[in-house]
């Protein structure tokens, strides 16, 4: 569980299994509740769950994808002990635009929504990329294409490609102008807006990218777990 006010809590849920149990009901994944954790000798013991809201209604594949993916992410970056209100609130967030999507939405639409709340992921740990100047030069890079330098999690511009040694990869300026859209604005924002496909897919790579300065054993499964079940 990621509390607003703990942060990551692990506690065992006796008996929830059991059919006919109580709490069973209480604990389903992907929803908001109130608890009660008792502290033990070897492992911590849930008391007492109950809904603390009306339940999010995640009944679109593309919605559960997404939120699962989101929720192999945090699992993997945050550890029990550190609380961060505003990370409570991105997954807040995130799960009331899930569950007010009025349609299905299709496999580069949920890993977008995926996409944008990682990067917010990234930004509130202090991973998130420089968008705004070129590294080198400390310019905007104005109103053209600009490169992402994964080396150094910020962009290179054109006049300063000649000299940056290490890997680059293409960052359109559409691009650009969407991934500042989506640190400012409402994640349900980003669910409607409209973009070309070329620009959602050279979004989502950078934002790949960005992921590898944080501390990840391994590269999430989130983009391609999404595509894989909407693919069903």
């Amino acid at each position: 569980m990621y509390g607003r006010q703990n942060g990551l809590l692990i506690a065992v849920a006796r008996g929830a299994m059991k059919p006919g149990a109580k709490q069973a009901g209480q604990l389903e994944p992907l929803t908001m509740a109130q608890v009660m954790i008792a502290k033990g000798r070897n492992f911590d013991h849930l008391a007492v769950a109950s809904h603390s809201r009306p339940r999010q209604s995640l009944t679109k594949l593309g919605a559960l994808t997404a939120a699962g993916a989101l929720a192999d992410l945090y699992l993997k970056l945050i550890r029990p002990g550190v609380a961060d209100e505003r990370l409570f609130l991105l997954w807040e967030e995130y799960l009331e635009c899930l569950s007010g999507l009025p349609d299905e939405p299709t496999s580069l639409r949920a890993e977008l929504l995926f996409a944008a709340a990682s990067l917010r992921l990234m930004d509130a740990l202090g991973y998130g990329p420089a968008l705004r100047n070129c590294a080198l030069c400390r310019q905007p890079p104005g109103p053209t294409d600009a490169w992402y330098a994964p080396g150094i999690n910020g962009l290179v511009c054109a006049d300063c490609l000649s000299r940056y040694r290490e890997a680059v990869m293409m960052a359109k300026a559409h691009s650009l102008t969407l991934m500042r859209f989506m640190r400012e604005a409402s994640l349900a924002d980003v669910s409607r807006i409209g973009m070309t496909v070329e620009v959602a897919v050279n979004t989502i790579k950078i934002i790949q990218e960005v992921w590898q300065h944080a501390p990840l054993d391994k590269r999430p499964h989130g983009l391609e777990t999404i595509a894989k079940f909407m693919a069903v």
